[in-house]
């Protein structure tokens, strides 16, 4: 009975932490939004305290800054923090897939090998191919078998994960994107090194172009 507080707490904690992750991922939450910490408790029907300890949660992860006058904003991303996120991205990406291939990870394969599948599913919504591309490379960053770099990445996804929200929206970039999956797969099926770099490689710099686009458009939109 004495462990059972502390559990439930903990459990809000993580509920309010997700429900709010999942707003600022899918867009449901804007870059460039003002926070407000009793709004958002009361529209999830909790106290202030899990708010502000899932904001910053969502801090650390590069979602969300606290600033020096008290205001709670959503990141916006410049054009010059995307090129740092993927220059930064791409050798760390490139070493989680590397590392797979030294674990041979059937579990993982097959895991991956479902979500693929689900991913090319034509019926699929932009939000659920969203969210399948996301489990996609958070397991592929996971068979690398390295917590921290794991971590690290995690990080660097989610502080793009507002846009490639937007990205998952265009039927030509989901048809290339899922390509260059089944390129990946292949390749770590085979034990082929270079070609899962190529391929990863033509993944990143083909969404980091995605991406471009969409911050000129938004950049467009706000000058109108």
């Amino acid at each position: 009975m004495v462990l059972e507080t502390p559990i439930k707490k903990q459990s809000l904690q993580s509920m309010v932490y997700e429900s709010l992750r999942q707003a600022l991922l899918q867009r449901e939450i804007e870059p460039g939004e003002q926070l407000n910490i009793g709004n958002l408790a009361k529209k999830l029907n909790v106290s202030a305290m899990p708010v502000r300890e899932a904001l910053r949660r969502l801090e650390a992860e590069g979602l969300v800054s606290f600033n020096s006058n008290k205001r709670i904003v959503v990141n916006k991303l410049s054009p010059q923090d995307l090129e740092d996120i993927y220059n930064i991205r791409e050798p760390l990406e490139e070493l989680a897939l590397l590392q797979c291939f030294e674990r041979e990870d059937a579990v993982g394969m097959r895991k991956l090998e479902s979500l693929h599948r689900q991913m090319c599913n034509p019926q699929l919504s932009a939000a659920k191919w969203f969210d399948l591309n996301r489990a996609f490379h958070m397991k592929l960053h996971e068979m690398s078998g390295s917590p921290r770099l794991f971590q690290i990445l995690q990080g660097l996804w989610n502080s793009t994960g507002p846009y490639l929200r937007i990205f998952s929206g265009s039927d030509r970039a989901v048809t290339r994107a899922n390509k260059e999956h089944e390129g990946i797969l292949k390749a770590l099926g085979t034990g082929d090194r270079p070609k899962a770099k190529k391929h990863l490689r033509s993944h990143l710099r083909n969404g980091l172009q995605e991406v471009r686009l969409l911050l000129e458009e938004e950049a467009l939109d706000v000058d109108k």
